[in-house]
């Protein structure tokens, strides 16, 4: 299973970056999301500045901008 940051341009919906979470990461994410079935990962979320804060220090990439939509997906 492959979990997928996308960062979308507030104003025109378009992507500007894709990332992976590290598989290493996996069972913390779960943490971060609050899943609860395992159902629950193969949605898709809009995700807080919180959990943004989370995903860019487990990437090292900058994810959040003033006109950024920040969502997580499962693409596998």
């Amino acid at each position: 299973m492959k979990h997928v940051i996308e960062v979308f341009d507030r104003q025109t919906e378009d992507l500007v970056i894709s990332v992976e979470v590290p598989e290493s990461r996996h069972d913390a994410l779960k943490t971060l999301m609050n899943w609860k079935q395992p159902d629950d990962e193969f949605d898709g979320y809009d995700l807080s500045p919180e959990q943004v804060r989370v995903l860019e220090d487990w990437t090292g990439k900058t994810l959040m901008g003033a006109n950024h939509i920040v969502q997580l997906v499962c693409t596998e």
